[in-house]
């Protein structure tokens, strides 16, 4: 598939600067899109910019910008509207392990600002840009913590079942529209998202095949689960009583329950 035909000239990742956002970006410029970063991390943002452009050909422009703030998504929508925005790779998200009563008030607060807020309000006008020009793509980032509740990291799955769920929802609402939404699953990936956390051991899936299970699901399936365990653990709670898999997930995660 020709992205650039199909969807449109540019492409729009946040959280960018690392881990799966970063491997999105060359994913894309090596299928021939030019690209728009956003992320907090200027620097690192400019030196993914710059070999992109030298490696691949493209344009890649960069967008410092943190988006926990309120209002980011719309200075976001603001600053790329006047380009031919195509796909959206609606990345940016932080988790954040332990105990629930112990958790830091403002940490949780910034995390629901960016995982819930910004994440629907990004989704929200650039799917209604992408319906009024009848074509576009969309991929959002959830998780494999949004199949089940999750203690030891109780709001962070909290808020990637939000996303699922949206994306659920809103793909139904624009069916029919030429909008491509894919909401990408992961479990445990080789990320900088696994230092944010605090204290998430270095494990899991290479960052590149979890974003290029997404790019290749796109247009034919809504939910994209990278990983043949992912895909049994992701199912494997419609079969089993809510109290087994909450029982399961604690014991998973009892190394973050111990204080």
């Amino acid at each position: 598939m020709d992205f650039k035909i199909k969807y449109g000239k540019y492409g729009l990742i946040t959280g960018a600067s690392a881990g799966i956002g970063k491997e999105f970006a060359y994913i894309l410029a090596e299928k021939g899109l030019d690209l728009i970063l956003v992320a907090i991390r200027e620097e690192k943002l400019k030196e993914i910019s710059s070999e992109l452009s030298a490696r691949f050909k493209i344009e890649c422009l960069t967008i410092k910008k943190d988006l926990t703030e309120l209002n980011s998504y719309k200075e976001v929508f603001e600053l790329t509207k006047k380009y031919d925005i195509g796909l959206l790779v609606n990345n940016a998200g932080f988790g954040y392990y332990g105990r629930f009563i112990n958790q830091n008030e403002e940490k949780l607060g910034a995390m629901i600002k960016l995982n819930v807020f910004t994440f629907a309000m990004l989704t929200k006008v650039f799917a209604e840009y992408f319906v009024k020009k009848e074509r576009g793509g969309m991929i959002l980032v959830s998780s494999l913590a949004a199949f089940q509740p999750t203690a030891g990291m109780a709001l962070y799955g909290a808020t990637k079942g939000f996303e699922l769920l949206l994306g659920e929802a809103f793909s139904e609402e624009i069916k029919g529209r030429n909008v491509d939404v894919t909401i990408l699953c992961p479990g445990a990936t080789v990320t900088e998202f696994q230092i944010a956390a605090e204290g998430v051991p270095h494990n899991g899936m290479d960052a590149r095949k979890v974003a290029m299970c997404a790019v290749k699901n796109l247009g034919s399936k809504v939910i994209s689960i990278p990983g043949v365990n992912n895909k049994i653990i992701g199912k494997l709670h419609r079969f089993l009583p809510r109290s087994v898999v909450r029982l399961a997930t604690k014991m998973a995660l009892s190394h973050y329950l111990r204080d």
